[in-house]
């Protein structure tokens, strides 16, 4: 084993082909992997730099600031993604919810860590295909036999006795997802502390502070945020910017290039875990 430090957190050797310290788990920052081992079976369109990665993703139409992903930026604020070139090294990390960084990888190999957070921002977006994709299958009943068709009010009276249960079950699940989205965005709007204008979206708050423009915050400054409340339309009077006519809000109700085939829109629902190192 080629000996090359010392982990930071109990003091073991490290060797460059140790990706995390053998004695205590924590990340080697030294670690360069084999690239025989490191990229079995890439797939041929893989990114394998910053810029390639850059490039995918806006192919794709992915709205990379809503889906909490900064490529090529050490972005600092609370709960995100991210991979960003530091001299000679390529640092990808995660800023979990209270606001502190875990480096998932700090090195030399730019195709290892452009890897590292394709393989996270894949997935995620994998996660969420899978929460927003309704399931179902209907096996007809061996007693219920083939549909006997007795012309065409039969041949339906027939059609919607073998499927009324999944129809019905259809249809009870678009009523839910609408009663949740009309619940989960019921306190959305515009609020006001001080000098300072914010904007609710579902759970999560933005803030204009007159100097930086409209990003995205951790939480309202005050617990009864109700009390704060403005409106849901912009009024000029308040200062900053309409948050409708800002760059978030296109990404917060926007859609994939393609055609929308992915919708972002619940993207940032409390899917991901904020509070683990990755």
């Amino acid at each position: 084993m080629d000996q090359m430090d010392r982990c930071a957190y109990c003091g073991a050797v490290l060797g460059t082909q140790d990706r995390n310290c053998p004695n205590c788990g924590a990340p080697n920052p030294h670690y360069l992997p084999d690239p025989a081992v490191a990229y079995p079976g890439t797939e041929p369109n893989r990114p394998r730099t910053v810029s390639e990665l850059q490039a995918y993703c806006a192919s794709r139409g992915m709205p990379l600031e809503r889906m909490r992903f900064f490529i090529g930026v050490d972005y600092r604020r609370p709960r995100a993604f991210g991979i960003y070139r530091d001299g000679s090294d390529f640092v990808v990390y995660k800023n979990k919810a209270d606001g502190s960084r875990a480096i998932r990888y700090r090195g030399p190999d730019e195709a290892f860590a452009v890897g590292e957070l394709y393989d996270k921002l894949m997935a995620e977006h994998a996660q969420r295909a899978r929460l927003r994709m309704t399931r179902f299958s209907y096996t007809p009943s061996a007693r219920g036999g083939p549909i006997v068709t007795r012309g065409a009010s039969g041949f339906l009276r027939d059609l919607f006795l073998r499927f009324r249960f999944p129809v019905l079950f259809l249809i009870v699940l678009l009523l839910a997802s609408n009663i949740t989205g009309r619940i989960h965005h019921r306190n959305d709007g515009y609020y006001r502390a001080g000098d300072d204008l914010y904007y609710r979206y579902g759970s999560s708050w933005f803030a204009d502070t007159l100097t930086e423009g409209w990003y995205e915050v951790a939480d309202f400054p005050y617990s009864d945020y109700q009390a704060y409340y403005q409106g849901d339309a912009y009024h000029a009077e308040w200062g900053g910017a309409s948050f409708t006519d800002s760059q978030i809000w296109d990404e917060l109700t926007g859609s994939d290039s393609d055609g929308g085939s992915f919708d972002y829109n619940g993207w940032d629902s409390g899917d991901t875990d904020w509070d683990s190192d990755w």
